[in-house]
């Protein structure tokens, strides 16, 4: 794990705490990585290249030292993993898991959540609940990214209702504090000990969408700051980091789309550096290099 960054950030305002890592699968999801002679950005790399890395991403996460030690205080009957669909999916949890040495688990839970998009506000249906999985009163662990927290504040007041865990787990792929702050309230009032580990940073939330996470919001806290000038040097401090995530596994078309409209409402002729301009701001192991 040489070239895996880690470090712990200041905790929310109940005093959980909150890490962030950044990898060169990491990397490739929120800044780029290059495929043969070309940096490929970020918001241009979908399919199944970046659901690889995204898997290979949770389980580096898994393996951080502070969270092998929650790992550990567990039996592989009292832990469970919980699925927001679509987007995390690709992290694969409990495959993950498995490969981390915890073996049988308890089960795994799947959540029907989504946003709705319409006359200007962004909201929560939430549409679908599997739970058979999920124990009642051991170690949760939970992958979605958090924007404002729409969706996993849907998903905590449905399952918290039911159950009490002791502990909860969450693996957040692209993640704001404001987010985090909002989600962990809720668990807070529980009083159930709670981790976060993000990708790359915490990003700080566009105030007009309420959706988007650009590198360059003021708010956002780069865990290496390389990582941020170099997205900003191809796009300005405006292009949202991950866009629709989801789609980057599932519907690349419409991530297109989408990466193209952005660059359209903000006027962003992008400025994409080469495999040889990337190669002098990263070492060798820090950037993920692959065969085109």
């Amino acid at each position: 794990m040489n070239s895996i960054q880690i470090s712990k950030f200041s905790s929310t305002p109940s005093q959980h705490a909150i890490f962030v890592m950044q990898s060169p699968q990491t990397r490739a999801i929120t800044v780029g990585s290059i495929l043969g002679d070309t940096f490929v950005p970020g918001r241009l790399y979908s399919g199944a290249l970046r659901e690889k890395d995204t898997y290979e991403a949770t389980v580096q996460s898994l393996q951080i030292p502070q969270i092998r030690e929650i790992l550990n205080r567990y039996a592989p009957e009292d832990v469970s993993t919980i699925t927001v669909l679509r987007e995390t999916l690709a992290c694969r949890l409990s495959t993950a898991l498995s490969d981390v040495g915890i073996k049988n688990h308890y089960g795994d839970a799947f959540i029907g959540a989504t946003h709705v998009k319409g006359n200007g506000e962004i909201t929560t249906s939430y549409l679908y609940e599997n739970i058979e999985g999920l124990t009642p009163d051991g170690l949760w662990i939970i992958a979605d990214s958090i924007c404002v927290g729409r969706n996993l504040i849907a998903t905590m007041k449905s399952l918290l209702a039911k159950f009490t865990p002791k502990e909860v787990l969450f693996i957040c792929p692209i993640a704001s504090r404001v987010g985090i702050t909002a989600v962990d309230a809720l668990l807070s009032a529980k009083q159930i000990s709670t981790t976060y580990v993000a990708w790359g940073a915490l990003f700080g939330v566009d105030e007009k969408t309420l959706y988007d996470m650009p590198w360059g919001h003021p708010n956002t806290e780069p865990l290496d700051k390389r990582d941020q000038q170099t997205f900003i040097s191809m796009y300005g401090p405006d292009l949202c980091v991950g866009g629709d995530f989801g789609n980057y596994y599932y519907c690349p078309p419409l991530a297109k789309k989408l990466y193209d409209e952005q660059l359209t409402l903000h006027h962003i002729i992008p400025k994409i550096p080469t495999k040889e301009e990337v190669q002098k701001i990263y070492a060798e192991d820090e950037i993920l290099t692959r065969r085109a």
